[in-house]
C-alpha cells in the first residue's frame, strides 16, 4: 500500500500558513511596540515598561520559526563546497539522504530542546518583566525542530513535495 503524497502537501502547507501568520504577527508586534515606545520617549518623556525586552522574546520565538519557514521554501543555507564530489546521476539519492540526516539531526535537537524546556520549568525560571514561567518561551526550541525536522521527513519520502532550492549568488 502507496500513500499518495496529497496528505503530506496538506501537512506541509497548514504547518507553512500557521507559522507564517505567527511570524507576520509577531514582527507587526514588535514594529508597532518599538515605534510607540520610541514615540514616546521622544515626544512625553516616557516609554512602555518592557517594551523591549518583550520584543525580544517575540524576535526569538520568529526566528526559530524561520528556521523551519526557510527549510520550507528551499531557502535555508546549505553549503555548497562539495556538491560537485557527487556524480549527477546520484543527485536525487544524496538529496535523499541529506534529508533523512537532517531528519535525524533536527530530531536530536528537538529531543535537547524538550529537556531545556523541562529544566526551565523545574528550576522555575521566569521571564522577567512579562511574569511568565520561562519554559512557555522555551516551547519554541523543541516545536520549531521538531516540524523543521517533520518537513524534511516528508521531503525525504515525498521528493516532489521538496521545494526548489534557492541560491543566494
Amino acid at each position: 500500500m502507496t500513500l499518495s503524497p496529497d496528505w503530506a502537501e496538506r501537512v506541509l502547507a497548514g504547518v507553512f500558513r500557521f507559522e507564517s501568520v505567527i511570524a507576520v504577527a509577531g514582527y507587526a508586534t514588535v514594529a508597532g511596540l518599538l515605534v510607540v515606545d520610541v514615540g514616546l520617549r521622544e515626544l512625553v518623556g516616557t516609554s512602555i515598561y518592557g517594551a523591549q525586552r518583550v520584543s525580544v522574546y517575540i524576535m526569538i520565538v520568529t526566528g526559530f520559526l524561520g528556521l523551519g519557514l526557510a527549510a520550507a521554501q528551499g531557502r535555508h543555507l546549505r553549503p555548497r563546497f562539495a556538491d560537485g564530489l557527487i556524480p549527477k546521476r546520484f543527485t536525487t539519492a544524496a538529496t535523499r539522504l541529506g534529508d533523512l540526516i537532517m531528519t535525524a539531526v533536527l530530531l536530536g535537537f528537538a529531543w535537547v530542546g524538550v529537556h531545556y524546556v523541562l529544566e526551565a520549568r523545574e528550576f522555575e525560571d521566569m521571564a522577567r518583566i512579562i511574569d511568565i514561567p520561562l519554559w512557555y518561551l522555551n516551547l519554541i526550541v523543541p516545536y520549531a525542530f521538531a516540524t523543521t525536522a517533520l518537513r524534511y521527513a516528508l521531503f525525504a519520502l515525498y521528493p516532489a513535495l521538496r521545494p526548489e532550492e534557492v541560491s543566494s549568488e
